[in-house]
């Protein structure tokens, strides 16, 4: 049992956050060529305010990552919607505007339907995928039922985060909370179970790790950060709309990925997976410095999905994974037949 904890924790450490540090510093050096409005004041404000519920959304992904196995949320999208509705049309019929009642709620309801699918997935013993999927398309029809088309105006003090022309606002101030939240519950003992866990759930029980209500935490932590997101995401847009939320589970998903994440489960970080979204916008910033007309979108995604392909590729590379393969591979070249193979 002592040498399956210590592959275990092996295996944790080994994640390398080379791959999204070298595209961000790319991306960096293109923008500052062909974008440099992204340096100035009004600029990091921007990009902070467009790039805030990404890196918030991905890291309400990467504890359900980290449970494993398959953990990937595809309910992030629509959950941020429907929070979004709660807060610009629900709240204020009930004469609730104030920022501790949007975050209340937002948090409130984030965790709830992350306490939900966490049930099913625990005690039914149901895929990740399988339930998160299910509620997405639930959660999908129920927002345009709800809002068929976009409307209503977000309260003051948060419509007004859209047009921050400084950094040094609620708009900064609020992702770094979360943040140092991240930090603080990333290093409890309970996160440690949700690791190990995740890497190896026969090790976790024989150690005496509650496993349904430690995935059930998992996607409580999931909900925190779920609803921090939400908000932000109202910030952003200024309104509620039915649809608008739905492309983060596509991105929030490519940035886990490229931040380093195993789907298999015990392995992502928290730094890797804002580094990933910060990369994920950044694709988006720089290729919008470019005149691609009506292809633009097109451009987004294909450029999106071929740095996913290329990070996967150096991942592997950069954390040795594919070395043995590799050695194999120069021994044929050379002439030097493995055992067995003729």
């Amino acid at each position: 049992m002592a040498d399956a904890k210590w592959s275990a924790g092996r295996l944790i450490r080994q994640r390398s956050l080379r791959t999204p540090v070298i595209l961000l510093v790319i991306l960096l050096v293109i923008a500052a060529f062909h974008g440099p409005h992204l340096f100035t004041s009004d600029g990091l404000a921007g990009g902070l305010v467009g790039a805030a519920p990404l890196m918030l959304a991905t890291l309400a992904m990467t504890p359900i990552a980290i449970a494993g196995p398959a953990g990937v949320d595809l309910s992030i999208g629509p959950a941020m919607t429907l929070i979004n509705i709660a807060i610009v049309m629900g709240l204020p019929e009930i004469g609730l505007s104030s920022p501790l009642a949007v975050f209340a709620c937002a948090i409130g309801l984030g965790v709830l339907l992350q306490v939900v699918m966490g049930t099913l997935i625990a005690v039914l013993r149901v895929s990740t995928v399988v339930v998160t999927l299910a509620v997405y398309l639930v959660l999908d029809g129920m927002n345009s039922v709800i809002l068929p088309q976009s409307g209503g105006t977000a309260p003051d003090w948060l419509a007004s985060w859209g047009s921050a022309s400084t950094i040094f606002s609620l708009v900064l101030y609020v992702p770094l909370a979360a943040f140092v939240l991240w930090a603080l519950v990333s290093r409890t003992t309970f996160f440690r179970n949700i690791r190990l866990m995740g890497a190896n759930d026969r090790t976790a029980f024989v150690s005496g790790i509650p496993l349904i209500p430690t995935r059930i935490g998992a996607h409580v932590v999931a909900g925190v950060f779920v609803g921090i997101a939400s908000v932000m995401y109202t910030g952003l847009i200024g309104s509620a709309d039915p649809t608008a939320g739905t492309p983060y589970t596509l991105s929030a998903v490519t940035a886990l990925i490229i931040g380093g994440a195993s789907l298999g489960g015990g392995h992502a970080k928290g730094l890797g997976s804002v580094l990933g979204a910060i990369d994920i916008w950044l694709i988006s910033y720089v290729l919008s410095t470019f005149n691609f007309g009506l292809d633009a979108s097109y451009w987004v995604q294909f450029t999106t999905g071929a740095v996913l392909v290329a990070s996967l590729i150096a991942g592997g590379l950069l954390t040795g994974s594919s070395r043995p393969r590799l050695a194999r591979w120069r021994k044929r070249r050379g002439g030097q037949a493995e055992p067995g193979v003729s």
